[in-house]
């Protein structure tokens, strides 16, 4: 597939628009470019581009806000969840509105596919019904994107309470040193019923083991583990310390392409800056098929001769 990033600091407003947080968004931009390059997206076949610089982003939200109902939007569960992280007493409009801003940036490069993490489903359902909405009103624009879920459709926090999120501080980053991780892994939830080494655990949803299930290379370490956990035979300490080593092996290759990259900063300037003009076309095509099949092309011709509104003045 021709694959495009994006770098959503456009959803940052949806519950952080104060000044403070607006602040913080180039160096969020910056890492997120990073990590996109560390990680392994080649910028020869895929498009990195922030959100915010491809105009036509705002002109389909508004147009994809007319063709969804409120109650539709309220019946998404994530959109609760965002609120209550943020610790906001009423959603604003712009909260409520985020699943139409995904399904804009979905759409406007026309996707066919988007991987995407168990809770996010509901958000690619609302894009096809947005795709087929609109199609069937004005004519044929936008496919309707199928999901795919991965192997870890949906990765705990650290604290074990809810997904990982960098606003909820509970975070394993992909600039974490060893130590920063080695800290992290130190202090992760667990089994809250077993008090000693020696008691039997649960494997099942402990976020311990949902991480060795995922980072760990070692099928038979995992396996080895999760035996001794459930006979009471191996304390959370080690479990802990090598989860921690098998994350780290997991990091470390990540870590060398990132500095990289971070000591030749031309490079993920670069590739953003082409990103965003392959985005910016691919946007600009997309608007004109709305634009035609809306009827909406009249606003860029009002004073051309052949489409004259105003007729001859004969006063």
């Amino acid at each position: 597939y021709e694959s495009f990033f994006i770098i959503a600091d456009l959803h940052t407003l949806t519950t952080k628009p104060e000044p403070n947080f607006i602040k913080e968004i180039p160096t969020f931009i910056k890492e997120t470019v990073l990590d996109y390059l560390a990680v392994g997206i080649d910028p020869n076949v895929s498009t990195i581009f922030v959100q915010s610089a491809i105009p036509e982003t705002y002109q389909l939200n508004l147009l994809f806000e007319m063709l969804v109902t409120v109650p539709r939007l309220e019946r998404i569960p994530s959109l609760k969840d965002m609120a209550r992280d943020a610790n906001m007493e009423t959603m604003p409009f712009g909260l409520l509105g985020y699943p139409v801003l995904q399904a804009v940036d979905i759409l406007l490069p026309r996707a066919q596919v988007v991987p995407v993490g168990r809770d996010n489903q509901s958000h690619v359902e609302l894009a096809r019904e947005m795709a087929r909405r609109f199609n069937n009103l004005y004519g044929e624009v936008f496919p309707e994107p199928d999901a795919i879920i991965g192997d870890v459709p949906l990765l705990v926090g650290t604290d074990g309470q809810s997904k990982m999120s960098k606003s909820l501080n509970n975070a394993i980053y992909l600039s974490d040193d060893a130590k920063t991780v080695e800290e992290k892994v130190k202090n992760m939830y667990t089994d809250p019923k077993r008090l000693k080494a020696t008691d039997p655990g649960t494997v099942e949803g402990n976020p311990v083991f949902v991480y060795h299930d995922a980072f760990n290379s070692s099928k038979a370490e995992v396996d080895d583990l999760k035996e001794r956990y459930r006979a009471g035979k191996v304390g959370d300490v080690e479990v802990k310390q090598k989860l921690a080593k098998a994350i780290n092996e997991f990091l470390e290759p990540i870590r060398e392409k990132r500095a990289y990259f971070l000591a030749h900063p031309t490079i993920p300037r670069d590739v953003l800056a082409n990103g965003i003009k392959r985005m910016q076309a691919e946007a600009k095509s997309t608007m004109e098929l709305v634009r035609e099949v809306t009827g909406l092309s009249y606003s860029l011709d009002l004073f051309a001769d052949e489409v004259d509104i105003f007729g001859e003045y004969d006063g």
